[in-house]
């Protein structure tokens, strides 16, 4: 009769090992799952501490407009009120466009009778090109795995371009592999 007890243990000790190694691999895959994929959207996908550690305020965030639809935009108000992050990058509706391709793009405007050429840097060891500069700020551009992330800031009492690269090398951690 014992031995007959201690074989039910057993079963029932393996039972709960199969059960326990099972959860897992459910909870593995479950986690996985809620990886993000597809598109980077900077506005959903960059935490508040993130925004926070660029300088800026994530209570005050708002959707912008595109001129042609087809990226993510918001815009975030600086903690002293004096300056303006826009983060924005392609959407799902975006002609597919690489980081050379952009570059390649804004080089072209460098060339251009009074342009300015982007410059080329890394931004914590990512790809990035700083410019071209714009009339109101100055804006990074970070490669993705689907794109640019560009991250402008327009400061009005500020050196707008140390200013958006301290903020690209505060977010660009959030980007990850995205």
């Amino acid at each position: 009769m014992e031995r007959f007890h201690g074989g039910r243990m057993r079963a029932r000790l393996i039972g709960l090992a199969i059960a326990v190694v099972a959860l897992g691999a459910v909870s593995g895959c479950s986690a996985a799952a809620s990886k993000p994929t597809g598109m980077f959207d900077p506005c959903k996908e960059i935490p508040d501490t993130a925004i926070r550690s660029a300088g800026f305020d994530p209570r005050t965030k708002e959707l912008a407009e595109t001129l042609t639809g087809d990226s993510v935009k918001c815009k975030f108000t600086s903690a002293g009120g004096t300056g303006v992050l826009y983060l924005e990058h392609p959407n799902a509706l975006a002609p597919m466009r690489s980081y050379e391709s952009s570059l390649a793009s804004a080089q072209s405007v460098g060339e251009s009778p009074g342009g300015q050429a982007p410059v080329v840097t890394k931004i914590n060891g990512r790809d990035a090109y700083l410019g071209p500069q714009i009339l109101l700020g100055c804006a990074v551009n970070l490669r993705t795995a689907t794109g640019v992330l560009t991250v402008q800031v327009d400061y009005s009492d500020h050196n707008d371009c140390p200013s958006a690269q301290e903020a690209a090398a505060a977010l660009e951690p959030s980007i990850g592999s995205r």
